[in-house]
């Protein structure tokens, strides 16, 4: 793929990716992940601040105080610092912030300075939960083109932006390093049903779920990874596993010896584990919502309504009973996550930069 970009970007001279990884996602995880595979510059935060950039950054401090956005500190702010001295110097590039929410804020002022480049953001949070972590949206007027993470964002930011500006391209994952093994558990008696995560994640109707399966099947293992935090959710179940902060390794075996993924969700636009287990093979039983149905087909997920226990504990049974189904499933949920990897997810971008450059020329 790097051998090749140029291609597809025949009016982009360059791209430059602000980027940051999240605390609690897998080094294989999150939407950072793409700077792997990219063609590109990269702007971040320092992992360890300077005594210069300690200086710099509380002389600035009023601009992370008044930014208007909930998750924009100081790392953030030096990212775009050291942008905002490249887009001096570029022209006809791309300035990609890959966290939006997080990184974006004052680099559309450089526009009045110099109107060559072009500004790309991917949003990643659903509309009701962006809009108490962005007080105010001014500022995302100056963005070209705003990358989604699901059809269920496109009116709340086409209002915003305008619709035209407004790109759904799918989240990406790693298909290499998430994949099946070969394994031989055709005499395993119990069924293994993994849950990965915290963030909007409804453990209420996931506990539930499993109260109703322990009164009626003693054959299921549920293997949860979580933070502490929400260990009490399980207390006295005695089907449940709990496990959190473990080595990546470990999680990738986790999603190679499990059964079933089951995502249980209050909301959601893009989902990593969603992606990983479907790169593993694993069959998903989640919440039936629009950011899962952007990800997911009927032959690889069952979607249970949203907040039902019932529903959510159904599914799981009928999985347990159906083996044969189970086994296409696998091959389904493969065949799907390998739609989005990474490098088809940099195709699709790569059409969004040359479209927005060319609109400048």
């Amino acid at each position: 793929m790097k051998n090749n970009k140029r291609e597809f970007l025949p009016a982009v001279s360059g791209v430059n990716m602000i980027t940051m990884h999240m605390n609690g996602h897998a080094g294989h995880s999150g939407y950072d992940r793409i700077t792997a595979f990219a063609d590109a510059r990269f702007f971040s935060g320092p992992e360890k601040f300077t005594f210069r950039q300690k200086v710099v950054s509380r002389l600035l401090r009023p601009l992370t105080r008044n930014s208007g956005l909930y998750w924009y500190h100081r790392d953030g702010l030096l990212a775009e610092l050291s942008a905002a001295r490249h887009w001096l110097k570029a022209n006809n590039e791309i300035f990609h912030f890959l966290y939006g929410e997080n990184s974006f804020r004052y680099l559309g002022l450089m526009k009045k300075v110099k109107k060559t480049n072009a500004i790309v953001c991917t949003f990643h949070t659903p509309p009701d939960k962006f809009s108490r972590v962005v007080e105010d949206t001014s500022h995302l007027e100056s963005i070209d083109a705003v990358i989604l993470m699901s059809t269920m964002q496109q009116s709340f930011f086409g209002n915003i932006v305008g619709e035209e500006r407004v790109h759904f391209i799918p989240h990406g994952v790693d298909v290499a390093y998430f994949q099946p093994a070969n394994r031989e558990n055709g005499g395993r008696k119990v069924l293994k049903c993994l849950m990965v995560g915290s963030h909007l994640r409804d453990f209420k109707t996931f506990a539930a779920a499993i109260g109703n399966i322990e009164q009626e099947n003693d054959g299921i293992e549920f293997i949860v990874v979580t933070p502490e935090r929400n260990h009490f959710f399980f207390e006295g179940k005695k089907s449940v596993r709990l496990f959190s902060r473990i080595p990546d390794e470990m999680l990738l075996t986790m999603y190679q010896d499990a059964d079933i993924f089951v995502l249980p969700l209050r909301e959601c636009t893009a989902n990593n584990v969603l992606l990983e287990a479907m790169a593993c093979g694993l069959p998903v039983v989640a919440t039936d919502l629009q950011g899962v149905r952007d990800y997911t087909t009927d032959q690889c997920a069952i979607l249970t309504e949203k907040g039902s226990s019932h529903a959510l504990s159904a599914a799981i049974l009928s999985l347990d009973e159906n083996k044969e189904k189970r086994n296409a499933m696998r091959i389904a949920s493969r065949n799907q996550a390998l739609t989005f990897r990474w490098e088809a997810v940099l195709l699709q971008l790569h059409d969004v930069y040359a479209t927005v450059i060319h609109t400048k020329t």
